[in-house]
């Protein structure tokens, strides 16, 4: 087993076991548009670049990529993700870029190299919820909130892969390496879990200035995550709501609760009653 070492967290390099180090495939994969069923339409199209990965292989990592974007896309019904994602490495990464390639992709940079598996599906999850939530440019008081919610995308991510890789890998001989990834997923949740005794509101409201400040404050980012994970895994099918996230007046600096109504009201009915219980669990109601 190889260790990972501490890293500044807003490279999301965090301190845990990488489950696949020891991993050696090499299989041929054409890239094509990722699809949850061999007649159904996809919902995103992703390719990665063949360079810069260090000892990881493009049609492994590109495997590793799609399956972490998918444990998100399956819930995502008819919604579909129209601008292709080009997935590159960069130091400097994680980052969606605003700008787009001269073929009109989204450029996502991943900062994770090699053969740590769990960390290129933790960073690549973050990324695509970015992309699910319509990204753009403007107001930064809420930011907060939708790094949280990215935060929280790699933890279901992760979770996901960890229960559906017992039985339908990427490769068979990668079914051991599903509960190596549930271990990678329970040192993030002891890392990130609320104090004892404190609930996702209480918390919120003890660290609001703070988070408005600092949205990228990974530690914080990731606690509010895990509260209110288990809200999306009880109705996954509401990542769809995550495309009126920015809708509107979403990237205006409104007070949270008006950001939280505003997300609300430029949803489709059926996820109103979702966005309404999230708010509540950090103690707005409107």
């Amino acid at each position: 087993m190889q260790h990972f070492l501490p890293a500044n967290p807003d490279k999301f390099a965090y301190t845990a076991v990488s489950p696949f180090k020891t991993i050696s495939v090499s299989i041929v994969l054409a890239i094509a548009l990722s699809g949850l069923t061999a007649n159904a339409e996809p919902t995103y199209q992703l390719s990665a670049d063949k360079q810069g990965w260090g000892d990881a292989g493009n049609a492994d990592l590109t495997k590793v990529l799609r399956s972490s974007c998918d444990a998100i896309a399956q819930h995502l019904g008819e919604t579909k993700l129209a601008e292709p994602i080009r997935v590159r490495h960069d130091a400097e990464g994680p980052i969606t870029l605003f700008r787009r390639t001269v073929r009109g992709e989204i450029i996502v940079e991943l900062s994770s190299r090699d053969l740590f598996w769990c960390q290129h599906a933790y960073q690549m999850a973050h990324e695509f919820c970015h992309v699910l939530c319509k990204f753009r440019e403007g107001g930064r008081d809420n930011l907060w909130f939708e790094e949280s919610l990215c935060e929280l995308a790699s933890m279901f991510a992760l979770r996901s892969m960890a229960d559906s890789w017992k039985t339908k890998p990427p490769y068979p001989n990668w079914k051991s390496y599903a509960d190596s990834i549930r271990d990678y997923v329970a040192d993030l949740e002891k890392k990130h879990s609320l104090p004892e005794s404190q609930t996702a509101a209480a918390y919120y409201r003890e660290h609001a200035e703070h988070l408005k400040k600092s949205p990228t404050d990974r530690l914080k980012n990731g606690t509010i995550a895990l509260a209110l994970l288990p809200h999306f895994e009880k109705h996954p099918q509401a990542w769809q709501s995550l495309r009126h996230l920015n809708s509107g007046r979403g990237k205006d600096n409104l007070p949270f609760s008006e950001h939280l109504k505003n997300w609300h009201d430029e949803c489709p009915e059926k996820h109103r009653s979702f966005v309404k219980d999230l708010a509540g669990q950090l103690g707005i109601k409107f």
